[in-house]
């Protein structure tokens, strides 16, 4: 296991991940999936080969929203900030795995959650 689980805190509302690699081999999959409780094992079985992947589980009896993306599609970024902006407050955070080197490239679509990001 990666270190991201002494990242996420309760007051943790999300987590972007712009993944290099899709499969369980992934550093990060693992934890991941433990946050989740195996829906991400879930959602990869059942839905291969997407560009990204929005999968919703639960944070210490809170949302947790995790987005997967290995194509960046503006709408679908677009999509993912309209859904958990409704579940942000001024204390809360959400986790930035880059593995793409992608997040600089996407500073304007994510204007909206930009004090929020936590670039782990």
């Amino acid at each position: 296991m990666s270190n991201l689980i002494n990242h996420i805190t309760p007051l943790t509302r999300g987590i972007i991940w712009f993944i290099s690699e899709e499969s369980p081999a992934n550093q990060y999959y693992a934890d991941i999936d433990y946050l989740l409780d195996g829906l991400l094992t879930s959602n990869f079985a059942s839905a291969k080969n997407l560009t990204s992947r929005l999968v919703i589980g639960e944070n210490f009896g809170r949302s947790l929203y995790v987005m997967i993306i290995k194509e960046v599609k503006h709408q679908e970024i677009d999509s993912f900030i309209s859904l958990i902006k409704k579940d942000l407050g001024p204390e809360n955070d959400i986790a930035v795995i880059d593995e793409t080197n992608t997040l600089e490239k996407l500073k304007k679509e994510l204007k909206d959650i930009h004090t929020h990001l936590k670039v782990l």
